[in-house]
């Protein structure tokens, strides 16, 4: 009988922190002080909270995908479950092995690579299940070019293996990966050649080599080799690379060179920092660079050289930041969320309950916010004033 009770009063309780999550999220906004602000420049910007869900657990930031229209996680400990981005409302969900694997969204598909080593492959629209291929264990990037999956290994250190999408099986050849004991960044599809509009090609660094390269995704030829002052920088997480609309792909080679791919030209220094920055890709809106640092956010005006340094901020490790309409938004002192413009006034901000883990946008006025148990979905909106 007690025993009854008490799942009678879980089950309650989990019900009401469904209902109540994103209400619980908007009043502490509210009385935190915090919320839209205003400046005096020509853009008024507003940061408000659309949703937020309760993951139950706290799953691994990588099972968090978005795309235009389209954002999954995986949740309670085994459910992988596709979202309605605007609204958070449940679209399906199905069974995977655990919540600390890999999502990518690939066009009409949905891959999760579980922890446990399977990649499952779901209809983004229906949610079936079109394929399961197991013993891919120690395994943990997902890198989709055309209709090959590239996956990567834990931290970097195995070596690159191949999927076809069409069937789930692994394909011969080996790709350059790793060297013995350094770890590999996760590839970066790249569109190397002009005339086609899906990637048809991986780029390629190694926490190791002071190179990148530009593998073919079908052949393994070598597309293009470029040499580097100083190997890729990259947390173990594996994200090293930030690419620009322009085709330009933005990263860091050591702790303070800022430099660029165009993989038509080549690489450039785009800037020469005095200060180890932390192992984030850095981002560029135009001619503007940002760097997130753990004492605050320095923003580049590339044309005229000028420097901003943002220090009104509270010191924390950040997990970085995304671009957003009129400025880009960062997660600082792990639950503090601020919009910083191009001039380095703090535009809005937002504190919310949990700490934020990744910034993920869909490439428009909607950022998703992970971290600890917690999926927060931002609405960044700007209007002339």
């Amino acid at each position: 009988m007690e025993a009854r009770r008490w799942e009678r009063f879980h089950r309650i309780a989990l019900s009401w922190l469904r209902v109540n999550a994103a209400r619980l999220v908007v009043d502490h906004v509210e009385s935190s002080g915090f919320g839209q602000v205003s400046h005096t420049g020509l853009v008024d910007h507003s940061l408000t909270v659309r949703w937020s869900r309760l993951l139950h657990l706290r799953s691994n930031e990588t099972t968090l995908a978005a795309a235009p229209g389209a954002l999954v996680v995986a949740e309670r400990h085994s459910r992988l479950v596709r979202l309605d981005p605007e609204t958070g409302a449940p679209l399906w969900e199905q069974g995977v092995e655990d919540c600390w694997g890999t999502t990518v969204v690939a066009g009409e598909l949905c891959l999760y690579l579980s922890q446990a080593g399977v990649l499952n492959c779901f209809d983004m629209h229906s949610g079936q299940r079109s394929w399961s291929t197991p013993k891919l264990g120690l395994h943990h990037y997902i890198s989709v070019s055309g209709s090959i999956a590239f996956l990567g290994g834990w931290r970097g250190y195995r070596p690159l293996i191949r999927v076809d999408l069409a069937n789930g099986e692994p394909l011969p050849g080996r790709f350059p990966g790793p060297a013995p004991g350094s770890s590999l960044a996760w590839p970066l599809p790249v569109c190397w050649d002009p005339e086609r509009s899906t990637a048809d090609a991986v780029l390629i660094a190694t926490a190791n080599e002071a190179e990148l390269l530009l593998v073919d995704a079908r052949t393994g030829a070598v597309r293009g080799e470029w040499a580097l002052p100083e190997p890729v920088c990259f947390r173990d997480s594996g994200l090293a690379f930030n690419a620009v609309e322009d085709g330009r792909i933005v990263f860091l080679s050591g702790r303070r060179t800022v430099m660029a791919l165009n993989p038509g030209s080549g690489v450039e220094v785009l800037w020469q920092h005095d200060r180890d920055l932390p192992p984030l890709p850095p981002i560029l809106t135009d001619r503007t660079l940002w760097l997130a640092e753990d004492t605050g956010i320095t923003i580049i005006d590339l044309d005229r050289g000028a420097r901003t340094e943002v220090v009104d901020l509270p010191h924390s490790a950040t997990c970085g930041g995304v671009p957003v309409p009129g400025g880009a938004l960062f997660a600082r002192s792990g639950n503090h969320l601020v919009v910083v413009t191009p001039t380095g006034a703090i535009a809005a901000r937002v504190r919310l309950p949990a700490r934020t883990d990744r910034l993920l946008s869909d490439g428009r006025t909607l950022v998703h916010a992970m971290g600890k148990g917690h999926l927060t979905t931002l609405d960044v909106s700007t209007k002339l004033s």
